[in-house]
């Protein structure tokens, strides 16, 4: 049904008059004659009746007007939802974000918007970088947050750097390496080292440093959680590269005891991942504002204030 033809006609039945009708809409009056002529063709019934200097409607038409309020009602409604989705007070985000990022990079940043925007709903799912990566290509995410590289980056997706980590090495107190003050990186070969899942970024970046230096490392166990692995190398059990966001408390306190390596600076990206086709709502567009205003605070001491977004 043609719904420019429907909303004249429904002009036409409200006002039960085509000349009223015709002012409203700003037409002639023979246009919106011949408009609802149109509509009853396209129907097959007659839809009005010329009374006097009026028209009175059909039972045809009384159906057809009760039909078409409650359209034009639910349109304008769409249209409001519409424009409340484009104030950033009001919507939601949903975010996927790497272990590291989701624990210990996104809490602050979160903090800061909700107590900016705190009618926005958001949805944080903790992944390993590949299935942010794989989330944020099919839809289910509005952004990605991915530690280490992801090149070569699916077709459809963009990514920006918006800062960068520092990985670690660490032992518990007892571990036959604490004394030390240097490791080369054979060390790290066979046995010793507890490494997150395939899929993850930051075991990405262990590796491909690694094998630069001919190292290719048999893991001692894998292990898909940042504190899990945390509370086994503080137990003695091995030793961990990590992020040293991850492990600053532990640091802190002695629980864990950092270990330079030879030759080795890891220090990975941590980045923003979208499809390059997704229009992100205000919401979403706030996010990222705060998100890239604390990144560069956070890693860069001059940077501006949080506090003054």
């Amino acid at each position: 049904m043609n719904l420019h033809y429907l909303r004249i006609f429904l002009s036409v039945a409200e006002h039960e008059h085509v000349t009223r009708a015709s002012e409203e809409l700003i037409l002639s009056q023979s246009a919106v004659t011949k408009t609802v002529q149109l509509l009853e063709r396209e129907v097959g019934l007659k839809l009005i009746e010329r009374h006097g200097r009026g028209v009175v409607l059909t039972h045809a038409g009384r159906v057809l007007r009760d039909y078409a309020r409650r359209l034009f009602a639910l349109e304008h409604e769409m249209e409001e939802a519409l424009v409340i989705l484009q104030e950033a007070e009001i919507g939601e985000v949903t975010i996927g974000a790497g272990m590291t990022m989701g624990a210990y990079f996104l809490p602050p940043i979160i903090a800061n918007f909700r107590a900016c925007y705190p009618r926005v709903n958001l949805h944080l799912a903790i992944l390993n970088s590949h299935e942010v990566v794989e989330q944020t290509l099919n839809w289910k995410v509005d952004i990605g947050l991915v530690e280490g590289d992801i090149l070569p980056l699916p077709p459809g997706l963009q990514v920006e750097v918006l800062a960068h980590d520092e990985l670690v090495l660490v032992v518990a107190a007892k571990h036959h390496w604490s004394g030390l003050h240097v490791l080369e990186p054979e060390a790290l070969r066979e046995g010793e080292l507890l490494l997150r899942e395939p899929g993850s970024g930051i075991r990405k970046v262990i590796e491909d440093a690694l094998l630069l230096r001919g190292v290719q490392v048999q893991p001692l166990l894998t292990v898909p959680d940042n504190e899990a692995m945390k509370q086994l190398v503080m137990s003695g059990v091995g030793a961990a590269i990590l992020s040293a966001l991850a492990v600053q408390r532990e640091m802190g306190t002695g629980d864990l005891i950092q270990i330079p390596i030879a030759g080795l600076n890891l220090r990975p990206q941590l980045s923003l991942v979208q499809r390059t086709d997704k229009h992100l709502s205000r919401a979403a567009q706030a996010f990222c504002t705060v998100l890239h205003s604390l990144s560069e605070d956070k890693y860069n001491p001059g940077g501006s204030d949080p506090r003054g977004y």
